[in-house]
């Protein structure tokens, strides 16, 4: 009997080592590299990413132009800063579930961990997303890579995304910081003056 008890306990802490994969939030600086969905060719960008579960985000991207995308799981803001200084930016506002990108949905999914569930199979840090998972985010692969083969997600290292498309999108993080302290405002977003509100 003690065997027993002392088998579940085992297998309750396994679970729970998977469940904590996932931080409640984290920051990071990133290098993205991906295809572009007008001509089909490599684009590069880095920025920086904040999340916070569930469903919020701020992405921003510095090059090759300034993007900030931002969720509170209510609503979602997209901005295009202007290319000339002095020209209006656009912003589009939408609820957060219509608004919603795939990262939010793919980091939210990540709090099942690196175990086999509903949503995902897991082998080798390779995430394979099953029947309506994968429709929903329209992700058929995820590859995690890791520091020191450490799979740890403070050792994250780099996502390598395959879509339902066929597409690709690589990110690598730098300086990635878990369980971070990030005040609310951080995911409202205030469009700057001489901005431009589009549908």
């Amino acid at each position: 009997m003690k065997n027993w008890i002392l088998l579940v306990l085992m297998l309750g802490n396994v679970n729970l080592v998977f469940a904590e994969f996932m931080p409640q939030s984290f920051t990071s600086r990133f290098e993205q590299e991906y295809i572009s969905s007008l001509k089909g060719n490599v684009k590069r960008g880095n920025g920086t990413i904040e999340y916070r579960y569930p469903g919020q985000i701020r992405f921003e991207t510095n090059t090759p132009s300034t993007v900030i995308f931002v969720s509170n799981g209510t609503k979602a803001w997209y901005y295009r800063a202007p290319f000339i200084e002095g020209e209006q930016g656009e912003v589009t506002e939408t609820s957060a579930r219509e608004g919603a990108s795939v990262y939010i949905k793919f980091f939210d999914v990540l709090k099942k961990g690196l175990s086999n569930n509903d949503y995902y199979d897991v082998k080798d840090n390779l995430l394979t997303f099953k029947g309506k998972a994968k429709a929903d985010l329209g992700i058929a692969q995820a590859r995690l890579l890791f520091k020191n083969n450490s799979a740890q997600f403070s050792h994250l290292e780099v996502i390598d995304m395959t879509f339902t498309d066929g597409k690709n999108s690589k990110i690598k993080f730098t300086d990635l910081k878990t369980d971070v302290a990030l005040p609310t405002e951080r995911f409202n977003f205030i469009p700057p003056a001489n901005t431009k509100k589009t549908n």
